[in-house]
């Protein structure tokens, strides 16, 4: 399991899980607020959201990118920071736009801050946590993106969706206080990477890094898979049953529903469990949970079966996180987490289009296989990464 190098306040960890609750508000608003979006201003189509994807997804990578350039300069938890101070600008951005383009331009805005936040705040974990208290963290998420559409939705009702996001960016406020008043605490544990390498090796057995540049290209790769497999199957499960005849547009969206549910509970779940089992166990056990879903899906149509994608999914983003800090030494850590979660960006945009293309122009049929395919490909990654882990002598 991830090492704790150095021993953390409990209030540390409160006030990471409090702010990283507001890192799911993109996703789980704009569900909503599309609605009133594209009947406000004129011209937006559902054609549209395939662009804003894009324009999202790539600042989102970007952001991890240059993570590496970033801690040169400012400490982790101050790069958090500014992505949170992004994220709202791009919020208020959206809440004044006018047309398409600053709409997109909102967009890509509040998603480069989402990306500082989530690369960074990935990496700090990942350095300084273990995988419960990671799969914890993106429990927060899970809360926040299942807790945003509530509180657009409400708004929508009584005034606007830009309304929403004025109150939306309120509360990031309250969370940039915090944040604030935290440093100024100095509850962040601020060892350097270098100083964790020295601490770690006078105080805990001898780690196996990798140190080979196939090595971090395929564990980035693991990362690309993953983002695939989640945001493909959510999005298009629906379409695929409806066309099936099974169910009708409107029953489908308890599919969603579940799958998220089902997420935030697997991550519960396992970062409780991971008490007793090693990231490695819990990344197989994962995968085995979420091809079994698959396989309900592709061939009963139950939602049981996203019951069980959702679960199984759920703990493999944090838990493919904590396990870095397994496989490379820290000074690396950063540069990595921040390209696994660029990856994790990119593989939403690339093979969401890709799938979107098959769908189109063969069958909604191929969704699922294509689902199979992709989370396969993210065990055979993960297996050969585990591997070279055992087979590395002893540093």
């Amino acid at each position: 399991m991830s090492q704790i190098v150095k021993k953390h306040s409990p209030w540390l960890l409160g006030v990471i899980l409090i702010s990283y609750f507001v890192v799911g508000f993109p996703d789980g608003a704009f569900t909503v607020s599309w609605l009133g979006i594209s009947e406000d201003i004129s011209g937006m189509t559902t054609a549209h959201t395939g662009f804003i994807l894009i324009a999202y997804s790539v600042t989102y990578t970007i952001a991890g990118i240059i993570l590496s350039h970033l801690v040169r300069f400012m400490k982790l938890q101050v790069v958090y920071f500014w992505g949170l101070v992004i994220m709202a600008i791009g919020f208020i951005s959206l809440a004044l736009s006018p047309n398409f383009i600053l709409v997109m331009t909102a967009i890509a805005i509040y998603g480069f801050g989402t990306g500082l936040m989530a690369s960074s705040m990935n990496s700090y974990m990942a350095q300084h946590f273990n995988a419960s208290q990671n799969n914890w963290m993106h429990c927060f998420w899970g809360a926040g993106a299942a807790f945003s559409p509530i509180i657009m939705g409400q708004l929508m009702a009584i005034l606007t969706w830009r309304a929403g996001y004025f109150v939306i960016t309120g509360i990031l406020m309250i969370i940039a206080v915090i944040l604030l008043i935290s440093m100024s605490r100095k509850i962040w544990i601020n060892d350097d990477a270098e100083s964790i390498v020295l601490a770690t090796e006078k105080t805990v057995i001898k780690r196996r890094y990798l140190t080979k540049k196939w090595h971090q290209v395929l564990e980035i790769l693991t990362f690309f898979f993953l983002g695939g497999t989640d945001y493909t199957l959510v999005f298009f499960t629906g379409a695929a049953l409806v066309a099936r005849g099974h169910e009708t547009t409107e029953s489908v969206a308890i599919f969603s529903a579940i799958y998220y549910i089902a997420m935030t509970v697997g991550r519960m779940f396992f970062g409780w469990a991971a008490k007793w089992l090693k990231e490695h166990s819990i990344i197989r056990i994962g995968i085995v949970i979420s091809i079994l879903g698959i396989a309900i899906l592709y061939f009963t149509s139950h939602v049981i079966g996203m019951a069980l994608t959702g679960f199984g999914l759920g703990p493999l983003l944090p838990t493919l996180v904590s396990d870095t800090s397994n496989r490379f030494r820290p000074g690396l850590i950063s540069k990595i987490v921040g390209y696994e979660l660029a990856a994790f960006g990119a593989g939403i945009a690339a093979l969401f289009f890709m799938t979107s293309q098959i769908l189109h122009f063969i069958s909604y049929e191929a969704l699922f296989p294509l689902g199979l395919a992709f989370i396969l490909l993210v065990f055979v990654c993960n297996e050969i990464l585990e591997r070279a882990v055992k087979n590395n002598p002893e540093k």
